[in-house]
């Protein structure tokens, strides 16, 4: 499964479900964290864990987790960094806010209910007998067969206190998919796989396999028509040549997102500057002379809004006439004091004022707006994306000077021409 969701396909929503029942299981069982301890599981501790000799070590620091601590074996932190990467991104890629937690369900609220992601699990790779009735009491048990099963494809199910032996256990769909996608890989131009290449390949039981392929296909195809339909003067459109498994309207309408509005008449946006309130982000610490600095924690468009430069405004003359310092923006008559916590939320750091330079490679651009907030209007500086970008990447924008600027004061602070 990890294979596949770095491919630029999608993944069926009950796959992505399982493999996070897998890393909630593997913390669970193999790691033997309390379920409080997982369910308060946050991104800044993902982010913040550390690389030795043994492994990879994170600390929770949340209130209900705080203390526990465990290392994470190469495979394993592969494992977790592909599910916050694809899956947790693929939850949380529509939402306006997030409460930072690691493990979220599709519908990106915090997992509460972990049994019930391994009884999931379990029912998709543990092979079902007729007639055994499992003995709900041994839980532990069961589960830990359950990801034995799912690992090696080998071993027993407790039932009724006894050992149930299953000589030849019948292979899961889920194993099955993942051999089958590997063989016939799906794209937007391929043809479904016949029967006879199915059963070539080993397939017997294909049907559920063939209809699964043709579904992700069609997922695809969707995606692909709704990339081409973007605000631009009409073309002759090109003609794809597919026969079958073609998207209908109502699959293409279905799958359409509105035009957002203007940042100047969102009230989501007003809300999100008064609140200190924004979407998929969290402050890392890179050590070093870096120092401090902020990662996206889901994907976000090109053109999205990504967070303002909050501080207090003030006059240029007075701006000038204070400490030098990076954390003041000026722009017009005007300037944006971030030095220091603002009067209006003085126990948040705000992440524009965390936001580092590059010249380079700047990922975010700022613009000045004047909204009207409760109030009364103000000017504000909103950073957009300037192109897509992925979790864990790191956001900067151009600060707008070098080593030669002012008179080469700087010429000593190399970080200024990255």
């Amino acid at each position: 499964m990890a294979h596949l969701l770095g491919r630029p396909m999608r993944v069926p929503g009950s796959d992505l479900t399982a493999y996070r029942s897998y890393c909630v299981a593997a913390l669970l069982i193999r790691h033997k964290l309390p379920k409080e301890a997982v369910v308060e599981f946050q991104v800044h501790d993902w982010l913040q864990r550390t690389t030795g000799t043994d492994g990879t070590t994170i600390r929770l620091t949340s209130s209900k987790a705080a203390g526990h601590t465990f290392t994470l074996s190469q495979q394993e932190d592969e494992l977790l960094e592909c599910y916050f990467c694809h899956v947790r991104a693929e939850a949380t890629k529509r939402l306006t806010s997030e409460q930072g937690r690691f493990f979220v369900d599709c519908g990106a609220n915090p997992l509460t209910n972990l049994y019930a992601d391994l009884q999931r699990l379990r029912k998709k790779y543990l092979p079902q007998v007729p007639g055994a009735a499992v003995d709900e009491t041994r839980r532990p048990p069961l589960l830990r067969d359950a990801l034995h099963l799912h690992r090696t494809g080998q071993g027993e199910l407790l039932a009724s206190g006894r050992p149930l032996h299953l000589p030849t256990p019948p292979v899961s769909l889920g194993k099955q998919w993942d051999r089958f996608l590997e063989v016939f890989p799906v794209s937007l131009h391929s043809a479904p796989p016949s029967k006879r290449l199915c059963v070539g390949a080993s397939f017997t039981a294909h049907r559920p396999l063939y209809r699964k392929w043709r579904n992700v296909q069609l997922l695809e195809r969707t995606s692909y028509i709704l990339s081409q339909a973007m605000g631009r003067q009409a073309t002759q459109p090109t003609k794809e040549g597919w026969v079958n498994n073609t998207p209908s309207v109502q699959d293409v309408v279905r799958g359409w997102v509105a035009p957002r509005d203007p940042p100047t008449c969102s009230r989501g946006l007003i809300r999100s500057i008064s609140e200190q309130s924004w979407r998929g982000l969290a402050v890392r610490d890179f050590g070093g002379e870096k120092g401090k600095g902020v990662v996206a924690t889901c994907p976000m468009d090109k053109g999205d809004v990504v967070c303002d430069y909050h501080g207090t405004l003030i006059s240029q003359a007075e701006g000038r006439r204070r400490e030098d310092s990076i954390y003041r923006f000026f722009f017009q008559e005007l300037c944006i004091d971030a030095s220091s916590r603002c009067d209006c939320h003085p126990e948040v750091d705000t992440y524009g004022r965390f936001l580092n330079h590059s010249r380079k490679r700047p990922n975010l651009k700022p613009k000045r707006f004047d909204l009207t907030f409760p109030d009364g209007p103000r000017p504000v500086l909103v950073f957009f994306a300037m192109q897509n970008i992925k979790v864990g990447e790191e956001l900067l924008w151009d600060y707008g000077v070098t080593r030669t600027s002012f008179g080469g004061e700087g010429k000593d602070l190399a970080w200024l021409d990255m």
